[in-house]
């Protein structure tokens, strides 16, 4: 499907768009009989003022009751009206379009909630040319958005699917207690959705109808007769063997070999994954923990921090001191546009010395800068925010031990464990008690390399703390890798604020 095969006619549209027409036209005559309505009731009203003036004892009690009856025959001005109008008909109009021409079927929840948000804010104007518009982008965003609906339920799985290299399914996936004890579906872990969408997934990818209930209904029609305890059962559907245990844990085993390999092939392309390359990287040995890439990333893996990312690793900086100390020295690595330098170049300490005094607040930092590309380097010194911006690649610079840092935040390069060799080579620039806050790819946790076992292995050791940031934090900068949050101090302490 693309925008060339438009599941939907064009005259179809054009009646769609003038009924829709034709139901505003109606909405203003009827605005326009409403308004001689008004005008007609005034006219009585007045009438009965003249035949009974003023209010007495014996009246008063309809008072109320009266005002509320003439003003239930007053409409709002025209504008309004018709506003309100054609938002209850575009919204009634979107809706059924994206019903009509089966779009709804390629939406994930997420696209779902966008378009829902927007049409309870202000639908687009329903005309033949928004409508042509709005249709085309969808089915252009379909592929996109398709495969983030495949990444989204899998991820729900397994928690390694929130890694940008983590992201394979094998031939079979478990969903733990998916049934209650008493052998029904467990309606607090709700994998009967889940199920629904895997299934609605493969059947998509094989072109076949999806009624909603293909692989449950199975699974429901051999377990009849047997709720009320927990029991073991098998099913087979075309593309699915699903074993049941007392456990309430649900095991699929997929039995077709090539949608698998479609869907793995979709979850590596939407995470920026493609399966040949990733095939090589598995079958390379990119050396032990001591063992840094000496060549650059692909464009330096250059993603600029998103706003929310970087308030997060400031929070975790705890970038405070006292007045009279000496301002703390923050390192960025790896600057690129210094979303985080400058959010540290500019953070203040920030107290009120009595409860009913004026606030007094200082800045905390002096902040180095180190980027590789040359134009963002100096982009980093016309700010003049930094103490040092200098322009090399970080992991050729060597920490001088008089200038040590009390904070590294840093957000380096992704792919290939790069992150990793970046993080131990920033170590070095710490002073004993200096802290690290590091984004990294999620997979770092998980990869099962020399390089990430021993790394996980020596933050074991130094204390260090994970923190997953939300699915898609780095989407609107280019890439849809999940990330994480390291925070470790180089003495291996354990209070992290």
């Amino acid at each position: 499907m693309n925008a060339h095969t438009m599941p939907i006619r064009r005259d179809t549209v054009a009646e769609i768009v003038a009924k829709r027409d034709k139901a505003l036209a109606l909405y203003e005559e009827g605005h326009v009989a409403l308004l001689a309505a008004r005008e007609a009731i005034q006219t009585a009203s007045a009438m009965a003022a003249t035949a009974a003036a003023g209010v007495n004892r014996y009246n008063w009690h309809q008072r109320d009751e009266k005002s509320a009856f003439l003003k239930a025959i007053t409409p709002p001005d025209r504008d309004t009206f018709m506003a309100e109008a054609r938002r209850m008909v575009d919204t009634d109009v979107w809706g059924h379009l994206i019903q009509l021409t089966g779009l709804e079927t390629l939406m994930d929840k997420t696209a779902k909630d966008q378009f829902h948000q927007q049409l309870i804010a202000d639908p687009p104007e329903i005309n033949e040319g928004n409508v042509w518009a709005t249709l085309e982008q969808c089915l252009l965003d379909a592929d996109t958005i398709f495969k983030r609906g495949i990444a989204t339920v899998f991820s729900t799985l397994d928690r390694r699917f929130r890694s940008h290299d983590g992201w394979k399914i094998g031939s079979r996936i478990i969903l733990t207690h998916a049934l209650s004890e008493w052998g029904g579906w467990s309606y607090h872990s709700n994998q009967r959705d889940a199920i629904i969408d895997i299934d609605r997934i493969f059947c998509l990818l094989d072109n076949v109808p999806f009624n909603g209930y293909g692989l449950i209904a199975a699974i429901e029609r051999d377990r009849q007769g047997g709720w009320g305890q927990a029991r073991q059962s098998v099913t087979e559907t075309t593309y699915f063997k699903a074993c049941c245990y007392k456990n309430g844990n649900v095991h699929i085993w997929f039995r077709r070999d090539d949608l698998l390999e479609r869907v793995n092939q979709l979850l590596g392309e939407y995470y920026g994954a493609p399966i040949p390359q990733e095939r090589e990287a598995e079958a390379e040995d990119d050396g032990d923990l001591f063992t840094p890439k000496t060549t650059p990333a692909k464009r330096y893996g250059f993603f600029p921090t998103p706003d929310a990312a970087s308030e997060r690793v400031i929070e975790l900086s705890a970038l405070y001191r006292e007045k009279a100390g000496s301002p703390l020295r923050v390192l960025e690595p790896s600057a690129g546009t210094g979303n985080l330098a400058l959010r540290a170049a500019h953070h203040r300490t920030t107290v009120r010395p009595r409860w009913d005094g004026p606030e007094d607040s200082w800045r905390t930092c002096m902040v180095d800068c180190v980027e590789i590309q040359p134009e963002l380097a100096q982009a980093l010194r016309q700010t003049q925010a930094y103490r040092d911006v200098k322009c090399l690649d970080f992991l050729t610079l060597k920490p001088d031990p008089d200038r040590l840092y009390d904070r590294v935040i840093m957000n380096p390069p992704f792919d290939r464990e790069r992150d990793i060799d970046h993080v131990m080579h920033a170590l070095g620039f710490l002073k004993p008690e200096g802290k690290l806050i590091a984004i990294m790819s999620a997979g770092t946790e998980f990869r099962e390399t020399r390089k990430a076992t021993a790394f996980r292995e020596l933050m074991r050791k130094m204390n260090a703390q994970w923190e997953d940031l939300p699915p898609g934090s780095f989407s609107s900068v280019g890439t849809n890798c999940n990330t994480i949050i390291l925070t470790v101090y180089k003495d291996g302490r354990r209070f992290y604020r």
